[in-house]
């Protein structure tokens, strides 16, 4: 195995952590058995990298990676030691990596085996050879633990210490959205990603609710299955968001919103108008001209009823608003 050694004096002293694969390996630490985890009195420190960066998605999940998956580890210890990486795949049983020798102050390369799905890499540095043989083919993290304790027996105190880095190895599609109106915004799993017309790469297999919305139009949401190196598109239609006027007279009349037609209310019918929402000019006029026509300021409210209500009263027709 070729093993590339780059000089990197300033790593442990600013104390750099890997980023892909953090903020998940961070939860799962509490899950993680004891031997497994960064040992308390250790006499030495480690830092673990993947050796590539992680996919960017617009919906924020971390430690993501297209096939093979990251392709190494950049580890670096304060003092000179031996590093053996063992990897947890999602299927089939763990791979024990050859072990490495660092110095201190200097980041070595050593590539990791194509996984897929999620992926757990337990390296392990000690002063001390500390074979590792028995975490081979190990099906779960307590077998890996087990033989990181058991190997540890034969070292003093504080001579090892594990770093843990937690990956998927996943395939990504391509989102395409269109609006009937150019501008809406889009949301992908809550997140704003952009504006009609949009094309979004890299994101990851699987389920997602794609909004698009715009200022006095009806939002739409709509669950999209994104498919590895396909296209998913939508086409979204938005419609204006509007309430509903509703007017009634027991005589005929012509009703007229902001001095426009808009059509003619049948005694027992009514007529019922999508409007958008504020406040509008209503004149309702009877066609018996002996009856005196109706001027009133009506608000329409989005997604709600608003009823007029015109009747004979006592000889005087009048219009009101129950």
């Amino acid at each position: 195995m070729r093993v590339t050694r780059v000089p990197y004096p300033d790593l442990m002293k600013r104390g750099v952590v890997g980023a892909a694969g953090l903020a998940l390996a961070g939860l799962l630490s509490g899950c993680v058995p004891g031997p497994l985890r960064a040992q308390p009195g250790a006499q030495l420190r480690l830092t673990v990298t993947p050796g590539t960066r992680a996919v960017e998605t617009v919906t924020g999940e971390d430690a993501l990676y297209r096939a093979p998956g990251p392709g190494s580890l950049r580890v670096s210890t304060d003092w000179a030691a031996f590093v053996t990486s063992v990897v947890l795949p999602a299927q089939g049983g763990a791979l024990v990596l050859p072990t490495v020798q660092t110095r201190p102050g200097e980041v070595v390369s050593t590539p990791l085996p194509v996984t897929q799905g999620f992926t757990q890499v337990f390296t392990v540095a000690s002063l001390a050879p500390m074979p590792l043989d028995g975490a081979a083919g190990a099906r779960s993290v307590p077998d890996v633990s087990r033989a990181v304790e058991g190997a540890a027996r034969a070292l003093p105190a504080g001579a090892y210490t594990v770093g843990t880095t937690v990956y998927r190895v996943v395939r990504f599609g391509t989102l395409d959205v269109r609006s009937n109106l150019a501008g809406a915004t889009v949301r992908v799993n809550g997140v704003r990603v952009g504006v009609t017309p949009l094309t979004v790469p890299d994101l990851p297999e699987g389920r997602l609710a794609v909004e698009v919305s715009r200022d006095g139009f009806k939002a739409v949401t709509q669950q999209v299955n994104v498919v590895g190196d396909t296209v998913s598109r939508v086409d979204a239609t938005l419609r204006p968001v509007t309430g509903t006027l509703t007017v009634r007279s027991d005589v005929l009349a012509d009703l007229f919103i902001e001095r426009q037609r808009a059509g003619t209310v049948q005694p027992g019918l009514g007529l019922d108008l999508p409007l958008r929402p504020g406040v509008v000019a209503l004149n309702v006029v009877p066609r018996d001209r002996a009856l005196a026509a109706q001027n009133l300021l009506v608000r329409v409210t989005a997604d709600k009823v608003t009823p007029v209500i015109c009747a004979v009263r006592g000889g005087a027709y009048s219009c009101t608003l129950p």
